[in-house]
């Protein structure tokens, strides 16, 4: 009967995935936590493992904390506010407001204690993304008509991760991890940027008409996580994992040249563009004050400079000698993650945090981020859990990603025109655990 619930719940989880929308990120592109009780914590869990969906996203080690079986499911609906204005002195200036609609982003896993040595585990993660979706608008002048303006600008990346881990503790006080990280990534981009535009009249303003990278294309890249848990006491735990980049098949569209004035218009080009994940670090620590309480604190490491498509080499000139955008311009960040977790009783369970990450994007590249402005840095997180029974909790979660703007130049515009991009975000989770303990 067990065996045929969990499979049951996993199935209904893969076709949660296949249906799920992009999800969006907080921490640069990354989702601050996964799950509705890591959510909940802030992000904060690589040494007080107290979600397998967390634990599959922090550290693989944290799942020799679970005894015997247990299967956990959240469903986040998360909702981005994005704006993005512009002006140039002497045509004016605009402010447009993105499509904003709710995202499901999916999360499922299981773990299984084997004996105290070893347990294994599986989870499915929505991890991250980006996207807008910012209609044609005549009076911000980064949106006008092509081509002295944009037009509409449409981008939807997302990220799902596929990870199978083992834990093995070689001793009482301390437990390894790994995990196989098997990454299924998807992007669209209207315009497309990085693919050099048909040009006929070099200006300036030059008649720039980029491509269309509409048709969302998949691509699957591969990594690898390891963790360490130590219990320094009974009360006191320290951890540590590293997430591997994750290098990723390059995005291929078929599309068309765009310049009406030229006559390739409207003949067939292929575009490829290629972006992987970075590689993260992170520390950790996980201290219970008395049993009922979990203090969790965490500091993690992105390196997205030396990431394909992150990655700038001149951020003064983003654009080669073609006029494609060479790569996003993104910096190394770090993010602290903060979470306290209280049980009240045997039924009643309270959390809380705080989470906050720098700015990847500079503000001087605000306007080859448009699509992508992953700016916010503030996050304040609350949630709790209702055990049902002895065996089955509900999970709940909310969060606020508070309101961040970055401003910059627009290239190629006359001195004194800037673009800038706007972000707040706020989610709401509900997932469900079963555990044998």
């Amino acid at each position: 009967m067990l065996r045929r619930v969990c499979v049951g719940l996993l199935v209904s989880g893969a076709l949660l995935f296949a249906g799920a929308s992009p999800a969006r990120a907080t921490d640069g592109h990354f989702l601050h936590g996964v799950g509705a009780v890591n959510n909940a914590m802030g992000g904060a869990g690589v040494a007080a493992p107290v979600s397998i969906l967390g634990t599959f996203y922090l550290n693989p080690a944290g799942l020799i904390a679970f005894d015997g079986l247990r299967v956990e499911f959240s469903f986040e609906m998360f909702k981005p506010d994005r704006t993005v204005a512009s002006e140039i002195p002497g045509f004016g200036s605009g402010s447009t407001v993105s499509k904003s609609e709710f995202t499901p982003i999916p999360a499922m896993g299981f773990s299984y204690k084997i004996n105290d040595k070893w347990a294994v585990g599986l989870g499915g993660l929505g991890i991250g993304g980006f996207g807008v979706d910012y209609p044609q608008d005549n009076t911000n002048p980064v949106l006008g008509p092509r081509p002295l303006g944009f037009g509409q600008v449409f981008s939807s990346y997302s990220l799902l991760k596929f990870t199978p881990a083992v834990a093995f503790a070689p001793s009482e006080n301390i437990s390894l991890g790994f995990s196989a990280n098997v990454a299924w990534a998807t992007l669209t981009v209207d315009p497309a940027p990085f693919a050099s535009p048909a040009i006929s009249d070099p200006g300036p303003p030059p008649d720039a008409f980029y491509s269309r990278a509409t048709g969302t294309d998949g691509s699957f890249g591969f990594g690898f996580q390891a963790g360490l848990l130590w219990k320094v006491m009974d009360n006191f735990s320290l951890g540590a994992s590293y997430s591997s980049p994750l290098k990723f098949e390059e995005f291929k569209w078929n599309s068309l040249w765009e310049n009406p004035n030229l006559p390739t218009f409207g003949t067939f080009r292929e575009l490829q563009f290629g972006l992987d994940m970075p590689g993260w670090g992170s520390v950790g620590l996980g201290w219970n004050p008395v049993p009922a309480l979990t203090v969790a604190a965490d500091f993690r490491y992105y390196w997205y400079e030396s990431t394909d498509g992150f990655k700038l080499d001149n951020p003064e000139q983003p654009f080669d000698q073609f006029g494609a955008v060479q790569g996003f311009g993104w910096e190394n960040i770090w993010a602290l993650a903060t979470g306290l977790q209280y049980e009240l009783n045997d039924t009643w369970v309270i959390r809380g945090g705080y989470n906050y990450a720098q700015n990847p994007i500079p503000d001087g590249l605000s306007f080859i981020n448009i699509p992508a402005p992953a700016i916010v840095q503030h996050h304040a997180t609350l949630g709790l859990s209702v055990w049902v029974t002895e065996s089955i909790a509900l999970d709940f979660s909310y969060y606020k990603a508070f309101e961040n703007s970055g401003t910059g130049p627009l290239f190629g515009a006359p001195s004194g025109s800037t673009a800038t991009n706007t972000l707040s975000e706020s989610a709401f989770s509900m997932g469900f655990t079963f555990d044998t303990k």
